[in-house]
Parts: C-alpha cells; structure tokens; sequence
C-alpha cells in the first residue's frame, strides 16, 4: 500500500514477505507470497509456487489462506483438482470465522444434480464450466483438449479480465469476518 511515505512497491513487498516467512514463519507473510505468486505482483505469476504458501499459511491456521487453499482446490489452479480437500480447507477457513468461506462451502454443498448453473459449475459463481475445445498441436493435427472459460480468455495476469478475476477472489480472501 505504500506506508510511511514511501510509494508501494510490490517488488521490495515481496522480499520482505520472503524475510519474515523464512526468519519467523509468519503465516501473514506467507499468504502474502500467496497472493503475489497467484497475481503475479512483484514476481512472475506461478500458480503451483502461489499454493505452496497459502498451504504453509493455511496449515498455521491463517484464515484467508485457507479460503485460497480451497479455492485453488475447487479450480485446479496451481494443483490436481480435490473437491473434498477444497471442501476441508473451506470448511476450516469458516471455523476461522471466514464468512466468505461459509457460503462458499453451502454453495458447493447445496449442488443439485441435474440443475443448470448456467456457465457456473456450482450456486457459488465463482468457477465456471469445462468445455472441449478443438485446437492444433505442433505437427498442426487437430486436438481435444478440456479449458475452462476463464483459461479460454488467455489466463494469467497478462489478461486483465484474469488478473481482475484473481485480484477478486483475493479481496474476498481479505474479508475474514
């Protein structure tokens, strides 16, 4: 945010984060790094490194990295897609006192078989639907492959609509209690 009149800088964020993380395994910090992997702010996006620290934040109880955690889990963002440890890390971040993790969990839970969410994989709104589609490989043969629609657009931060949908779910991380 920039404090103590300097201007912000996500680049010098990051090495601080990194600094308290390492010396005092401070579970703010590594949500931070969570954050700044997942959005690609002050470093390059990576998604698997992005939930590598909400995991370490997460397991010290840190509310909004467990919300992150299951988030990712439900996507498959940066991990092998794991509906009942998504669930788990929800349900953990709503016993934290996370209300954004609450009605995610009833969300998922209130699924209905047979029901059309639309482009929605759930009542939640916050994942959208897989889809085929048909594109070519490096020898120009034409391939199936399985995309979600938010990775259709271009994915990662360099798509703003990505980077305003990830910076999204972060805010409502934030929004503990």
């Amino acid at each position: 945010e920039g404090r103590a009149n300097t201007d912000p800088n996500s680049t010098n964020a990051v090495v601080w984060f990194r600094r308290c993380a390492d010396m005092y395994e401070h579970p703010q910090a590594m949500y931070e790094l969570g954050v700044a992997f997942y959005t690609g702010e002050g470093v390059v996006e990576d998604e698997v490194e992005a939930v590598k620290w909400f995991m370490m934040a997460a397991e010290k109880n840190h509310p909004a990295a467990c919300y992150m955690l299951g988030d990712c889990l439900l996507d498959g963002e940066g991990v092998e897609v794991d509906r009942g440890a998504a669930l788990d890390w929800l349900v953990t971040a709503a016993d934290l006192g996370h209300r954004g993790a609450r009605s995610r969990v009833m969300a998922v839970l209130e699924k209905k078989d047979g029901e059309d969410y639309g482009r929605f994989t759930d009542g939640s709104r916050q994942t959208l639907v897989e889809h085929t589609l048909l594109s070519s490989n490096k020898d120009g043969r034409i391939v199936k492959r399985i995309a979600t629609l938010r990775k259709e657009i271009g994915g990662g931060v360099r798509n703003p609509t990505e980077l305003a949908r990830r910076q999204t779910i972060v805010g409502n991380s934030r929004k503990e209690s």
